[in-house]
């Protein structure tokens, strides 16, 4: 267990920053010393007592807001329980000079700082800052103001207290020693960690409001470069640009459903994790000035070219500190896409089902990660299947010239496939569990220079791997729709499977349904669909998910009666498609109706009626197929017609369908 940066993965650094968001109940005030620490548990235990910043959620002193709180210290409480490295931290400083009750300083001139001061058994320490708080107009104007006077490189109060908070509870430190911040916080970190170098210092940022780098000397901006700092940026993050930056480290998508409001893009909620608790579709760059200063915000690679033997020296000073099974693998993508400049790093894993052996993706290093987790391949479909049932390596320099089917991996990519590398990973040649996979080469092909280095770079992390005596079993999970209980899965559906589920009785039935479109989550329930998980307060999100991702066969079981054309339906479902290029008799040629657009739907046979409701779920190019109840008078062999055709559906890996009898 450890509070050293190369062993915390993303998401225990995110509960890190979000914690200090959330303030000490009044009687707590000054109890934390070094003398008398709180363990970090401790602090998520009294989350539901806490006062808080509006920031979180913009949420008020209510029943909304508690249940608010509730949700986030489950949360906070999953990712602890999960941890490698969390469980002997302990808080040895607390400091919030906010204005208000929620205040723990005696100091009568507050200055709105809020920062928390961590430690481990290793003698590791941490600093944490927060971002702006917004509860107090007094608050407001030094918060606010602070970050307006910080971007043109004036020293604020702010920054004093931070410089101090550090050099207090560092003092005694003889490990690593880490700043972490979010928003302002991150440009406290930032002023903090370029103003101690000497020391063994790291630091964190997230969002954060960059500080002034006109007024940094060479140093201490050569020192923003270098892996001891990560500035992380979530795409359209607009806080990056109040000052010049030249220093991102990495990039991180929102999930696809996540609304596009300032404080869902800036906060911490609606980015990825995968299933190591890394960031998920992150990219690695390291912007130059010199880019910078024509374009903002773009991937770019490193800023300077190694040799064969400097990249292995540095990826192996990299992962010599890593005793983390999540950090070794996530690190391994990260290094190899920065040195290789590939598009997209995929780590696969073989498994088995009832149709025989399979490869499906673990990591994903990609801005499109949502849509390849949907991927399961088998042998002969693409070289990091090849890779992992023949267990050799492969490279690919003109994937135009390579016969094996690629198809799903391009359509899911969304891209032309022109180059690839695959590399084995296993225990040894005849124990192989999987595959690293590159994807396309920025601005050409992959040589025969980066296939060396990355067959070399992944038999060196193979062997810490097998040091490390970890296994991989706990992080085997192809469900693409699951509710969880607390700590309990209570129901789940495999990616691609064709699932029956029997109920006593129609409710029964409507609760259930209800259930699994996150209409009815009880205040301890998630649904986690494709990996990423939705709790009941995220109602806008859960819509535009079961408008994408849903279709529901038989949803509305008066349609079979209705007089309506034909024509009007597929009209009304062509509107609300994402895809408004198709037109209606394309699709009405699809179904077999392109001679009954003009009939009324009570006027189908069976036969064309399964054929609407089919066509209309499967345009949609939803993830999800659910078939309601048959409706009555509906022919059972045509019914069986559509399931057995929907099974197809999934044995083609084209969909997930749930049966509902």
């Amino acid at each position: 267990m450890s509070l050293k940066m190369s062993n915390l993965l993303d998401i225990e650094k995110y509960l890190l920053l979000e914690l200090v968001y959330f303030h000490l109940p009044p009687q707590y005030k000054n109890r934390i010393t070094r003398e008398t620490p709180m363990k970090l548990d401790e602090y998520i235990d009294l989350v539901e007592q806490c006062g808080y910043s509006i920031y979180p959620g913009f949420i008020s002193h209510s029943e909304h807001g508690y249940q608010y709180k509730k949700r986030r210290q489950a949360h906070f409480k999953r990712i602890y329980a999960s941890s490698d490295n969390l469980g002997d931290v302990v808080i040895t400083g607390y400091v919030n000079d906010n204005y208000g009750s929620y205040g723990n300083t005696a100091d009568k001139n507050k200055t709105s700082f809020v920062g928390i001061a961590l430690a481990d058994r290793e003698n590791n320490g941490a600093v944490i800052f927060s971002g702006c708080e917004q509860m107090n107009p007094t608050s407001i104007v030094l918060d606010w103001g602070g970050c307006l006077i910080a971007s043109l490189g004036v020293v604020t109060v702010h920054h004093h207290k931070a410089i101090a908070f550090y050099d207090h509870y560092m003092t005694g430190i003889l490990g690593e020693r880490n700043i972490l911040g979010h928003s302002k916080g991150g440009n406290l970190a930032t002023y903090v960690y370029i103003n101690r170098l000497d020391e063994n210092t790291n630091a964190y940022c997230v969002n954060a409001q960059p500080y002034c780098w006109y007024t940094m000397d060479e140093t201490q901006k050569e020192a923003l470069k270098t892996d001891r700092f990560e500035y992380i940026v979530h795409a359209n993050d607009p806080t990056r640009k109040a000052s010049y930056v030249s220093y991102i480290s990495r990039t991180a998508p929102l999930n696809r459903y996540a609304t596009r409001r300032f404080i869902d893009i800036h906060g911490f909620a609606e980015v990825n994790f995968d299933e190591f608790g890394n960031l998920e579709g992150a990219r690695v760059i390291r912007e130059t000035v010199s880019q910078l200063k024509s374009r903002f915000f773009n991937d770019y690679a490193a800023e300077k070219r190694l040799t064969h033997d400097e990249c292995m020296a540095r990826f192996q000073e990299k992962l010599n500190e890593i005793t983390s099974l999540p950090r070794l693998f996530s690190t391994t993508l990260d290094e190899i896409l920065l040195v290789t400049e590939a598009r997209a790093a995929i780590i696969w894993f073989k498994d088995e089902d009832d149709r025989g052996p399979f490869i499906y993706p673990l990591i994903i290093k990609s801005p499109g990660a949502e849509d390849l987790y949907q991927l399961k391949l088998r042998p002969g479909q693409g070289i990091a299947a090849q890779s992992v049932f023949e267990g050799l390596p492969l490279y690919i320099q003109d994937s135009r010239q390579y016969r094996l089917p690629v198809g799903s991996l391009k359509q899911a990519m969304g891209l032309t496939i022109t180059s690839e590398i695959a590399v084995p990973l296993g225990i040894d040649e005849a124990e192989v569990f999987g595959a690293l996979e590159l994807v396309n080469k920025r601005g050409g092909v992959f040589s025969l220079e980066d296939f060396a280095l990355v067959n070399d770079m992944t038999l060196t992390m193979l062997e810490l791997f097998k040091k490390s005596g970890q296994s991989l079993d706990n992080y085997r999970d192809f469900s693409l729709l699951q509710i969880r209980k607390g700590g309990q899965r209570t129901f789940a559906v495999e990616k691609n499977g064709f699932t029956e589920k029997a109920f006593a009785s129609p409710a029964e039935k409507n609760a259930f349904l209800k259930k699994i479109s996150g209409l009815s989550l009880e205040p301890n329930e998630r649904l986690i669909f494709n990996r990423i998980t939705f709790t009941r307060d995220k109602q806008e999100q859960l819509k535009r998910l079961r408008k994408q991702e849903y279709a529901i066969i038989f949803e509305n079981p008066h349609l079979r009666h209705a007089k309506t054309r034909v024509s009007t339906v597929l009209i009304a479902l062509l509107l609300q498609l994402r895809e408004n290029r198709v037109n209606l008799n394309t699709v009405a040629k699809m179904m077999g109706l392109h001679d009954k657009l003009k009939t009324r739907i009570n006027d189908l046979t069976d036969a064309e009626y399964i054929r609407l409701e089919y066509g209309m779920a499967r345009i949609r190019r939803s993830k999800l197929v659910i078939v309601n109840s048959l409706p009555q008078g509906l022919n059972l062999a045509v019914y069986r017609v559509l399931c057995n055709r929907l099974k197809k559906d999934c044995q083609k890996k084209a969909v997930t369908v749930i049966v509902l009898n």
